[in-house]
Parts: structure tokens; sequence; C-alpha cells
């Protein structure tokens, strides 16, 4: 079973908030992600956000929505948080060690459907697909990743965290080059992933 995992946080703490301009993003994203797969019988899609439960706009998407209370916690990065509701989603559906997740932050737009097809027609032969790159310098680097989607089996989420000595970025990237077979891990070039961040609202197509 394919679990794309989608991952949002309509209050954000940290400035600039940026609120309206989030939730319209959120809505666009995820609704566009949940046309491409829509036929797709074989994909349970989630989202997950992190404060606490009550109504808003998520609700009106045709999809499960989890609420969490995770975003009070305090953590040296939002990593941590949004690994805190990644592991309660896990708990919540009983996802299976060998299950495969896809994890998506909620305000990127999945381009394509080139991503998930590659998932879907290696998930025999693999365990993990990562882009190995860094953001912000908009080089390949060994041990640095864009978290903004990726595709990993369960177990490994699962004996996954933080250890804050570096960016969450690295920590991941070390984590899944320390714990699985070379050959199990696809490298991916290209995630056809529009980014959104956060602090600036740059757009950047991974």
């Amino acid at each position: 079973m394919i679990y794309i995992i989608i991952t949002t946080s309509i209050y954000n703490k940290i400035h600039p908030t940026n609120d309206i301009h989030r939730q319209n993003r959120y809505i666009q994203s995820i609704q566009h992600l949940l046309d491409l797969i829509k036929n797709d019988q074989g994909i349970k899609p989630i989202i997950v956000e992190n404060n606490c439960e009550r109504q808003t706009c998520l609700d009106e998407l045709d999809c499960d929505v989890f609420y969490t209370t995770n975003n009070k916690f305090h953590c040296p990065h939002k990593g941590q948080n949004e690994l805190l509701d990644i592991k309660d989603v896990i708990n919540k559906y009983q996802i299976k060690d060998d299950d495969v997740i896809i994890k998506i932050t909620g305000r990127y737009k999945l381009l394509s459907l080139h991503f998930i097809e590659l998932v879907k027609n290696n998930i025999d032969t693999h365990d993990a697909f990562v882009k190995f790159f860094n953001v912000c310098t908009l080089q390949y680097m060994h041990n640095d990743c864009v978290l903004g989607l990726f595709s990993i089996k369960c177990k490994y989420l699962k004996e996954f965290n933080y250890t804050f000595l570096k960016s969450a970025e690295c920590d991941f990237a070390d984590h899944v080059r320390k714990y699985i077979d070379p050959k199990r891990l696809m490298e991916i070039n290209h995630l056809d992933l529009e980014c959104c961040f956060a602090d600036d609202l740059r757009i950047l197509i991974v």
C-alpha cells in the first residue's frame, strides 16, 4: 500500500506568517495533488495538520484530515514538529513497516505524476526515493536532500529521529545513506515539484 502524507500547519508560528497566502497555497496545491491521483485506488492520501482538532479550510477537500497538537512543541526546527505529525499518522492509520510512504509538504505543488509513477514502478526493488540537493546553493549534495517530497518504506521513518546537530535536510540524508542499502536507494534527478518557501515565498522547481 502507498500512503501519501500531506503535511500542513495552517498557523505558522515562525514569522513571517503570511496567513492568507499560506491557506490559499495549501488549498491550491493539495487540490491539484488530489486531482492527479483521484483515479488511483492503490494510493491513500492523508492530510495532517498540527494546531489541534477544529474546523478548517482543509475539511472542504475530499481527503482524510488528521489533526494533531504537535505545533505547540517548541523544537529546534520545524522539521521535528512535522516528524511528530508523520509518526502520529503512522500510528493512527496502523501503517505497516513495509508499506510505502510518500511525504509531501502541503504548500508544495506536484506538477505531474512523474515521481509517483517512478515510485509505483520500482516499489519492489527500492526502499527509498530521494533527491539529494541543496535548495539554497541549487547544487547536488551527497549529504543534503529535498524534504518537501520523498518516498520511503515506513519502517525507516519510524526509526528516524533528528540529532539537531545539523539541518533537518542533512539529518534525514544521513539517515537514508546509513540505513538503506545503496542498491535499494533511488537518487532522483527531477521531482517535478514546485516549492514555495515559507520565509520569503520564493518559488523553486526541483
